[in-house]
């Protein structure tokens, strides 16, 4: 707490013998009292790097997105970064993704997407091992915080029409329970597919129920946010006290058949045959996600940029004034 006082724009960081042995409850000298954990009574700040939708294989330019998501993330010195699905497949040509992936030092987490299996016959655990991601569903702690990786891709109950899966089955909704049950930190859900709107998790009112009964002894709910990827959209919404986050794509907003338009050379077009269906974005999007511990906010990066023209307005797309080719600077409290 002085360290706060004294360094008020300073991230802090928890480490060294004293935290790692006051990290679960401990009886403190000093006060003759049992204290529960330095993490619970000295949260650090976060600073998390997010990227959400490269679609390395539909964009011709995925890498390059990539490396500029990775140098932000390096120069800002985030804690960790995450990657919100429909990332990259397992193809020779993407190897140079992984290159760039790799060069950031921290923590590196991953989110699978619709597109990053099924798409050109390859399958979960083909991009999986891939990446070298050990499970598909997870959830592990940093600076007071618990975080939440969710599979969106379960097989859907039949009849299901839809190319893709967007479900959680039985085992991953038991395995939530148990997690957040075990939980005694502030929680935070990562997922693809969103837990609150429409094309979303498809069972995502059990999801959130049980996101929603999961409370502290004080009556607080434990997850404070969920944040997802592939809408390609932007927005914060406040859902029974929990911010749900929708994170903007870096490349693109997909359009389909009836909208699509070259841009490209030939090479590039034949490459990449499903670009012709989007409305690039000039510039890639991603932000950095701040955590203040003591002012309890959650704090994105803004950044902008403008289509490749012809933008979706030049295109006579409905509903084109809502298109956003940003991720705004969103502000939570929780």
């Amino acid at each position: 707490q002085r360290t706060r006082e004294a360094f008020k724009d300073a991230p802090i960081i928890i480490g060294g013998i004293e935290a790692s042995l006051r990290r679960v409850a401990h009886f403190d000298y000093w006060s003759e009292k049992v204290r529960r954990s330095i993490l619970i009574d000295a949260k650090a700040d976060l600073k998390i790097g997010i990227i959400a939708d490269l679609h390395q294989d539909i964009i011709h330019d995925g890498s390059h997105r990539l490396k500029s998501f990775i140098n932000n993330s390096i120069s800002k010195r985030c804690d960790f970064i995450i990657q919100l699905g429909d990332f990259s497949l397992p193809r020779k040509r993407n190897e140079i993704v992984l290159d760039y992936w790799n060069l950031f030092y921290g923590n590196k987490y991953h989110v699978l997407g619709n597109h990053d299996m099924v798409d050109y016959g390859f399958t979960k655990a083909q991009t999986m091992s891939w990446w070298g991601m050990k499970e598909r569903y997870y959830s592990f702690n940093q600076n007071g915080y618990h975080f939440i990786v969710l599979d969106g891709n379960d097989e859907n109950p039949k009849p299901w029409n839809e190319y893709y899966n967007r479900y959680i089955g039985p085992n991953q909704k038991k395995w939530l329970v148990e997690d957040l049950k075990k939980s005694y930190l502030p929680t935070i859900i990562f997922s693809h597919q969103s837990l609150d709107s429409k094309g979303g998790i498809f069972n995502q009112h059990e999801i959130r129920k049980i996101v929603e009964d999961s409370i502290f002894v004080n009556g607080n709910k434990k997850v404070i946010a969920c944040i997802c990827g592939h809408h390609h959209d932007d927005y914060l919404k406040i859902i029974n006290d929990i911010a749900y986050i929708h994170i903007n794509s870096a490349s693109y907003k997909w359009v389909g058949e009836k909208y699509k338009f070259s841009r490209f050379s030939k090479k590039i077009e034949n490459d990449f045959p499903s670009i012709v269906k989007t409305c690039p974005y000039k510039k890639p999007l991603f932000t950095i996600m701040h955590i203040n511990s003591k002012q309890k906010t959650i704090n994105f990066d803004s950044k902008k940029t403008s289509f490749i023209k012809p933008s979706p307005k030049d295109l006579q797309i409905p509903g084109a004034k809502n298109i956003k080719s940003e991720i705004s600077k969103m502000n939570y409290k929780f």
